[in-house]
């Protein structure tokens, strides 16, 4: 006897209205992407006819196979479980993978387990357990299909059912109910529900109630949703500082008042213990610094004169910057003066102004700052003055 050939594949015909694209899919099957029929002659076509029946017929025969292997598993794990054997026990053993190692499941089952791709079954059984979820288990019981094969009817694909068993359960939920509103299953849908619940807790009751009125349906409509919600957040933190400075400006005004009328009061020396003579002076020695006496002479004298230090070095540095720019532009800006009249008067409510810039007003209040930094700057050469050690200084170390 001769060699016997398979029959050749059957070649499906075509007219020239069935030369369309599926944009649903992104794939075309038994029809062509635009301008491919300027691309190929007759014959080439007629091959391209042939190489997209083929590739359809492994798809299906991939899913075929794949539908088998998860009944299998099920049917094995479930004895597994019945005999109380743990399917995931640290010897990685159990009857499915057991006979996959020896190849009593053939070739391809023996190829995935000696590749150490179990994960690959397992994305399987995932998505057969994710469609159980979504779909009604009568049409399986009644048809006796795997779910898994439902929902490749439904167009639900391995990756999106994988996404929806991973998912935590606020985005699961809502999940279910898109599907059940729509009767789609899309991963990058599921990622928007994902991101909804992680960022966006709060209107997750907003969320359900759009996807029932189908008002959010394409992840453009989450997106758009997603700008508003995070300019509306931006704009609730801006306003929250607002008020936080506002707070804080009134209590500096209130300090500033108190330290304008603040009178110190002093028990200091006024002889040192240790002068013995008008021509040498002379610090106390290291060990009075080193005793109790020195604490609270220190805490007395030294008092909280370096605590507002930070803040104000921080905000001198900023003054400093902001005057820089605003000399920058007043050079520029003829009507500069005009310009500040009117955003005094006009751009904010009268108490919003006050709340920003202080109870006197943007103007009264850089006056007034000024005035109390040249006060200070007079204070700081007097303290400095006599802070400032005479060249006949002796330290004792006794």
């Amino acid at each position: 006897m001769g060699d016997s050939h398979p029959p050749p594949l059957p070649v499906p015909t075509l007219s020239m209205t069935d030369i369309i694209s599926t944009p649903e899919t992104g794939q075309f099957s038994g029809a062509y992407p635009h301008g491919t029929l300027d691309q190929y002659n007759a014959a080439e076509l007629d091959q391209i006819d042939k190489v997209q029946y083929a590739g359809q017929i492994i798809d299906e025969a991939q899913h075929g196979f794949q539908c088998e292997v998860i009944r299998l598993k099920l049917l094995l794990d479930g004895q597994d479980l019945a005999e109380g054997i743990e399917t995931y026990n640290s010897h990685n053993s159990s009857r499915f993978w057991d006979g996959a190692r020896a190849g009593h499941f053939g070739k391809k089952l023996k190829e995935i387990s000696d590749n150490n791709q179990r994960g690959t079954v397992q994305r399987w059984v995932t998505a057969n357990e994710a469609a159980a979820i979504l779909l009604d288990p009568s049409v399986s019981q009644d048809t006796l299909a795997l779910p898994f094969e439902l929902a490749r009817e439904r167009g639900m694909g391995q990756t999106a059912l994988c996404t929806y068993m991973r998912l935590f359960p606020e985005a699961k939920e809502m999940a279910t109910h898109y599907f059940t509103v729509t009767g789609e299953l899309r991963s990058d849908m599921l990622q928007e529900f994902e991101q909804v619940i992680r960022e966006f807790p709060e209107h997750t009751e907003f969320v359900f109630n759009a996807i029932t009125n189908k008002t959010l349906t394409f992840p453009s409509h989450f997106k758009e949703q997603k700008a508003e919600w995070r300019a509306q957040a931006r704009e609730r933190e801006a306003a929250q500082r607002a008020l936080e400075q506002a707070a804080q400006l009134a209590d500096a005004e209130n300090k500033e008042e108190e330290a304008d009328n603040y009178e110190p009061s002093t028990n200091a020396e006024g002889t040192p213990e240790n002068l013995n003579s008008v021509a040498v002076r002379r610090t106390r020695p290291r060990s009075w610094w080193k005793s109790k006496k020195a604490a609270l002479k220190v805490e007395e004298i030294v008092c909280n004169l370096d605590k507002p230090l930070p803040n104000l070095i921080d905000g001198l540095a900023g003054l400093n910057r902001s005057l820089k720019d605003q000399f920058a532009i007043s050079s520029h800006m003829v009507d500069y003066a005009e310009f500040w009249a009117g955003y005094d008067r006009f751009f904010y409510s009268e108490r919003t102004h006050q709340a920003k810039w202080g109870r006197k007003g943007r103007l009264e209040r850089m006056k007034q700052l000024r005035k109390s930094m040249l006060e200070v700057a007079g204070k700081l050469d007097a303290y400095i003055s006599a802070t400032e050690p005479p060249e006949n200084i002796e330290y004792p170390e006794g």
